[in-house]
């Protein structure tokens, strides 16, 4: 009976240790859903939300009705312990439906737990491709949910 109860007890350690592993390195990636303020150059800031999937892609979606908006995509790498990097390009759609500009973007984050602060560069160009304008740019941002919707 011992011998049988030890086994069962191994057997159940055995498949809660992959779960407790897999829920407590989530807390270290940006994998998930974040709310974000971002602050470029001398511009106001605005609020934008950032998915973050387990494959490496990063959506992003900021605007309110009235505002300017735009969507984007790029990719994202684990760079060191609660330290990531990415990537990405979105578009910047005026009120009246105009296409503006492509913003590019490129941070350094530095997480911990379920909050990140970034910081990097910022490359606009026009609809033909003609830079506008560079500078710096940061996020400050929180998770709101740890699973991405919508960012496949």
């Amino acid at each position: 009976m011992t011998k049988t109860l030890l086994l069962l007890l191994g057997v159940l350690a055995a498949t809660v240790a992959p779960a407790q592993a897999q829920a407590q390195a989530i807390e270290f990636l940006p994998v998930g859903t974040w709310q974000g303020l971002v602050k470029v150059s001398e511009d106001p800031p605005h609020e934008a939300t950032f998915q973050f999937t387990e494959s490496g892609k990063i959506c992003l979606t900021y605007g309110q009705p009235g505002d300017a908006s735009g969507t984007g995509t790029g990719t994202w790498q684990q760079a060191g312990h609660n330290r990531f990097t990415f990537e990405l390009t979105h578009d910047v759609i005026l009120p009246d439906g105009t296409l503006a500009a492509y913003v590019a973007v490129q941070h350094t984050a530095d997480q911990n737990g379920d909050k990140f602060s970034s910081s990097g560069d910022t490359q606009v160009t026009d609809p033909d491709g003609n830079p506008v304008s560079s500078g710096p740019s940061s996020i400050e941002a929180t998770r709101t949910s740890p699973t991405p919707s919508g960012c496949a």
